[in-house]
């Protein structure tokens, strides 16, 4: 909701570049005499989220969105809501470095969903006060994404005085900008994914993958259906399609997309794009939902033909199968998650193992009647143990009247301290498998602690 509200304002922000082919647009519409004596630059923010004041972002967005208030849509909120929200949310990242929590105390947190577009009005406000006011520079074409930015000069000095301008509205001084211009006319440039090349006012561009890229796509081997490797097969060549000005930079596009997809296995690309795919059923809005594992394309398309034949509503949808993960042991055997609390009152319960494990199943036994409960969590042993124990802890009290250890010990042990241990008896991260577990242990071991109607609820799992 944080990241959504104020997504809006991007619609107001006339630098924001949409998409990867909008930036051409905008040259294509500019008459060839005003580019004659002029070359593509792009320029790149070093550093950007981090070298943005936190304050100000906050201040630039809430500026903004009491100027377009009518534009957004902000779900039932006032501003004074949105305002603290991002307030919350941008001053309170934090990341772990060598087993330690450390909080961001400076700049734009990167994995922060609200921080690309407080980055990109923060900018924005930036190149109001220069480009879009200076008259020299407002029949310049300019557009960015985020920190990479483009527009056209007759030199290097002109360019950089243009991006300059904009970092010197920075109070904090801490925007920099680094400028790529060509040497010559025939020099491509990169900007996000194409690279261009501006000659006498004619504009020629090509698809483009840094060099720093790892040529790693969809497998031609991987477990997935065909018609998934054949659409990311045809999306490439037709991205490389659209960022291409003439037939023979196609044809240079294309040996990019080429080289990318040998190194995948596609040992025919070109070929395999224009494979016809057998579909199987494609249900209508009345169609159920059929989930079955991706086995082969043979098997899907037989399952597909049947339900064809009987006239089925049944949509199929194809799950991957097994991952390499599930399959392959661990590279590090031997390495074991360890608890950094000192004198943790979970870990000192637990017979075996270590309170950091997550998606277990466990079995706690009260030491004051040797009766036990069974359940399980997807979160780490401690913190779901621990409520157990303020459960046990404070039994009357009246948001725990319904929780199993706490009834326990206001019907069998009052004014009695809680007693456990806890035994972790199965590791399973995948949801079902360990309710299935979980629903396995209760239905055998008949764990007395447990309610009545929990074990009723949980033996849906299994199959009687």
């Amino acid at each position: 909701m944080h990241s959504s509200l104020p997504f809006g304002l991007l619609d107001h922000v006339p630098s924001h570049l949409k998409n990867i082919f909008q930036h051409l647009d905008h040259l294509k519409a500019i008459p060839p005499e005003e580019l004659r004596d002029m070359r593509f630059c792009s320029a790149d923010i070093s550093a950007l989220y981090t070298n943005l004041s936190i304050e100000g972002c906050i201040s630039d967005v809430m500026s903004m969105a009491e100027e377009f208030t009518s534009s957004l849509d902000l779900l039932g909120l006032k501003l004074v809501d949105v305002h603290q929200m991002l307030e919350i949310v941008l001053t309170n990242s934090f990341f772990t470095f060598d087993g330690q929590v450390y909080q961001q105390l400076v700049g734009l947190f990167m994995g922060c969903k609200p921080s690309p577009i407080c980055a990109v009005i923060r900018v924005y406000t930036f190149e109001k006060r220069s480009i879009y006011t200076d008259s020299h520079y407002l029949s310049a074409p300019y557009g960015r994404y985020i920190d990479d930015a483009y527009t056209t000069a007759r030199t290097l000095e002109e360019a950089q005085d243009m991006f300059n301008s904009i970092a010197s509205q920075d109070p904090d001084g801490r925007l920099k900008w680094e400028v790529d211009f060509p040497e010559d006319n025939s020099q491509f440039v990169p900007f996000l994914g194409t690279e261009i090349r501006m000659e006498e006012g004619d504009v020629s561009y090509r698809f483009f993958r840094k060099s720093q890229k790892k040529n790693i796509t969809l497998h031609y081997r991987s477990h997935h259906p065909l018609k998934t490797k054949v659409e990311v097969v045809r999306n490439f060549y037709r991205t490389a399609e659209m960022s291409s000005s003439s037939p023979s930079l196609k044809e240079e596009s294309f040996k990019v997309v080429d080289h990318l997809l040998r190194c995948n296995g596609y040992t025919n690309p070109r070929t395999f794009k224009d494979t016809i795919v057998r579909t199987g059923t494609k249900g209508t809005k009345n169609s159920v939902n059929l989930k079955l594992p991706y086995l082969s394309e043979k098997v899907s398309y037989e399952i597909g033909r049947c339900i064809q034949r009987h006239n089925l509503p049944i949509r199929l949808i194809f799950t991957p199968g097994k991952k390499l993960r599930s399959i392959f042991c661990s590279s590090r055997p031997y390495d074991r998650p360890e608890c950094n609390t000192t004198d943790c009152r979970i870990c000192e319960r637990l017979e075996v193992g270590c309170c950091v494990i997550k998606c277990v199943v466990y079995c706690i036994t009260c030491k004051l009647c040797n009766e036990e409960y069974i359940g399980e969590t997807g979160r780490t042993v401690r913190e779901r143990l621990s409520e157990h124990l303020r459960y046990a802890s404070n039994p009357t009290c009246k948001s725990y009247t319904d929780e199993a250890l706490a009834a326990h010990y206001r019907t069998n042990h009052v004014n009695s301290g809680p007693d456990l241990t806890f035994r972790i008896l199965r590791t399973e991260p995948n949801i079902i498998r360990r309710k299935i577990l979980e629903s396995f242990y209760i239905n055998t071991w008949k764990p007395s602690i447990n309610g009545r109607d929990e074990c009723i609820s949980v033996k849906r799992f299994l199959v009687t």
